[in-house]
Parts: structure tokens; sequence; C-alpha cells
């Protein structure tokens, strides 16, 4: 039996793309000091399609999700146009925290706008360089310029651990006014991690009784060792996207006054941890 999916309705997808036009319109200071454009009602733009044909279930486990944040696997420049008289840079804030990870395209070294300036950089304010736009360029279709290199221990920590956040790290955590132990649920991650170290933590929550068919009791010491190593190891080094706040970055070292227009299409393919 066939299977169809509404002409409005977006098919469930491991990978989703979009077309984003970043359009700068800047005077020379503007540019000079880096003009930011962002993309407009962002969760228009990337969050997936609602199916409403889906369970009441399914339903509230979509509308639970955080779409806010997702991990780019490709952007590749589909056009570009600048009436400037310079070479352009463009950046996009791919990562926070200062991420380390690598380009398989080549990572952008270019000179800040600034005439004293002899050194070569590839990220400005957390933007990351990603091409020049050359001047009065006016179309460059299909070139790939983002692909990420993520490694197997990479690759299989997003798949764990990408959905977590700072704060919601802590929920189901239940503590006790001077108690030395927390109530965490039981399928929350700190148990999973205490549970694989249980050799040297001591501890197998697994072999733990579950308290109200939920929760088990676990040291205040072992959980909050757990929380820490979990934010500085694994989410703060978390190569993800923030698409709430996804903008390009435009810097030339333009010296005539003038009012200047670059524009950049680029296809962007993501997905969601």
């Amino acid at each position: 039996m066939e299977s169809k999916t509404p002409a409005n309705v977006e098919a469930p997808a491991s990978e989703y793309t979009r077309r984003v036009l970043f359009e700068c319109n800047a005077s020379r200071s503007e540019l000079s000091n880096g003009k930011v454009v962002r993309v407009g009602e962002p969760s228009k733009v990337f969050n997936p399609t609602r199916d409403a044909s889906l369970s009441e279930e399914e339903l509230a486990a979509f509308d639970a999700r955080d779409f806010s944040k997702a991990i780019v696997t490709n952007i590749t420049l589909r056009s570009v146009s600048s009436n400037c008289d310079e070479p352009v840079t463009v950046g996009l804030n791919l990562f926070e925290n200062g991420v380390q990870l690598t380009n398989n395209e080549g990572w952008l070294y270019a000179q800040p706008p600034n005439d004293m300036s002899v050194a070569h950089t590839n990220v400005s304010d957390n933007y990351m360089n990603l091409t020049t736009v050359l001047p009065h360029e006016r179309q460059r279709p299909n070139e790939v310029i983002y692909t990420p290199s993520v490694d197997a221990d990479r690759a299989s920590q997003i798949t764990k651990y990408g959905h977590l956040t700072a704060a919601n790290l802590w929920d189901n955590i239940v503590a006790f006014p001077n108690e030395p132990y927390y109530y965490v649920d039981a399928d929350h991650v700190v148990c999973k991690v205490v549970s694989q170290n249980w050799d040297r933590l001591g501890i197998a929550p697994e072999h733990e009784q579950v308290r109200e068919g939920k929760w088990v009791k676990l040291s205040k010491d072992v959980v909050n060792n757990c929380i820490e190593q979990l934010q500085e190891s694994v989410i703060r080094k978390m190569p993800l996207t923030s698409l709430s706040d996804l903008g390009a970055r435009f810097t030339a070292n333009v010296t005539e006054p003038g009012n200047y227009k670059v524009v950049a299409e680029m296809c962007i393919k993501y997905k969601f941890p």
C-alpha cells in the first residue's frame, strides 16, 4: 500500500534542508565593523511542519521537542551579489563556547577589515568565516562551503546527549533540605552515566531500590560530579547551532562612503539531536 504525505505536511526526516537569503544593506562603517543579518522568525523557517494526522501522544512528543538548536551538516552557497569595490567576508555563528570542529571544505582565513592588522583569522566575534564575495560579483552557483568532520565518538555523543542543555540537565532531580542525596529519575542520563562507571563509583543504579516506581536514591556528591562532567566535557563541546539566533556577518575593508548591498543565498542542511 502506497504511503502519501499531504502537500502541506513535511515528512519526518533525519535531515532537513532550507534555502536562506541573507541580504545585507550597510554603510561603510557598518561593513568595516561587521554587519550582522539574522534570520527573521527562525522558528517558522527551521521548525519541521507539525503533522496534524499524528496521534495525541505523537503530537505531545512533537510539541515537547526543542527545535531551537540543531547540528548543521552542510552549507552550500547558491548565489551571491555585491556592489562593493572590496572583497566581503561572510561568516555564520555556527557554534557557541568556541567549539573546535574541522570543516572538510577548509575554514576561510581572512584579514580583519583593518589596515593595521596583518593577521589572518577564521573566526571573529564567534562568527566562523565561510566565504568571500568578490568585488561586484554577481553569481556563484552551488559551492559547498561547510561540511563538518564528525568522528565516531563525537557522533555517538551527539546521539546520546545532543538533547541536553545546562538548564534541562537538572530536570527530574529532586533535592531534600539538609540531606546528602537526591532522588533521580531512573531514566535520567545521570543514572545511565553512573551505571556505565559503576566499577569506579561503586554504584549501579539498576540494582538500587526504585522508589514509587520511578526514583533512584543517589549521593549528592556523585550526582553533582556527574552533572559537572556532563556540562564541561559534553554539553559545552557539543557542535550545536542555535537556529533561534542564526545570523550572517558581512565585513569588508571599504574606504569610500556609500550604501552597499551584498546578498548571499545559502542552502543549509541540518539535523535535530
